[in-house]
């Protein structure tokens, strides 16, 4: 799946001036697109949210049997939350539990699990990131749509391996406008960058540090698709 194309050391000097990067053409085109096409056509998604102290996931059944009126409630009690604490709220399937327990046989998206956590694909972080004791990735992959956002965090948590969080976005004709940005905050929770979804465009940064995905705008039209998570030395 990786671009065997770039251009490992230049990346290498680019990442070391911020300790986060964007990289165009991560993966070899007609593998992006398929994975575009399961992202739209083939996962059954979940939604994930914040409930109390950790994270919960609502399942795709759940969800739909709720009626409208329920399903509204339900939006803006999350929202009602994130006034005075951490939360987020977006589409979810969790690849790396799904691999293991054989879930959805044939699924393409189990493929980007094998890559991910591939020889050649964590070679590449190593070389990029400078990070040597990388040893496997963890994934989810995301659909973000209108009200769907992921409050500031900074993924601090260094008891269970998280050396670099990564977002692979598969995300077509996005427009900044419509949110879904992934920001990067200062010490003070100023936004010193913003990264664009780009279709087949990796996104790599250090952890701990300052981040969030804005709010994604009522009247944006497309939707925002992403395969994250963290690689780990542990």
């Amino acid at each position: 799946m990786l671009n065997t194309n770039l251009d490992s050391e230049r990346l290498h000097a680019d990442f070391a001036l911020a300790q986060r990067l964007q990289i165009s053409d991560f993966l070899v085109p007609d593998q992006a697109e398929a994975l575009h096409e399961c992202l739209a056509r083939q996962v059954r998604w979940d939604l994930a949210y914040q409930k109390g102290n950790s994270g919960a996931t609502l399942p795709k059944a759940v969800f739909e049997s709720m009626s409208q009126a329920e399903r509204m409630a339900f939006m803006q009690n999350i929202q009602s939350t994130a006034r005075e604490g951490y939360q987020f709220a977006f589409n979810t399937y969790m690849m790396v539990t799904a691999y293991r327990e054989q879930r959805d046989p044939g699924l393409y998206l189990h493929r980007a699990t094998e890559f991910l956590n591939s020889k050649p694909c964590l070679e590449f972080i190593r070389k990029v990131s400078g990070v040597e004791n990388i040893i496997r990735a963890n994934a989810q992959a995301t659909r973000y749509m209108p009200g769907h956002f992921l409050k500031q965090h900074t993924d601090d948590y260094v008891e269970r391996g998280r050396e670099l969080a990564y977002v692979v976005s598969l995300t077509k004709n996005w427009q900044a406008h419509w949110g879904g940005l992934l920001q990067f905050m200062d010490s003070e929770g100023k936004v010193i960058d913003s990264y664009v979804p780009r279709f087949n465009a990796l996104s790599l940064f250090r952890v701990p540090a300052p981040h969030c995905v804005s709010f994604v705008a009522p009247f944006a039209t497309g939707i925002r698709y992403s395969i994250t998570g963290w690689f780990l030395s542990c």
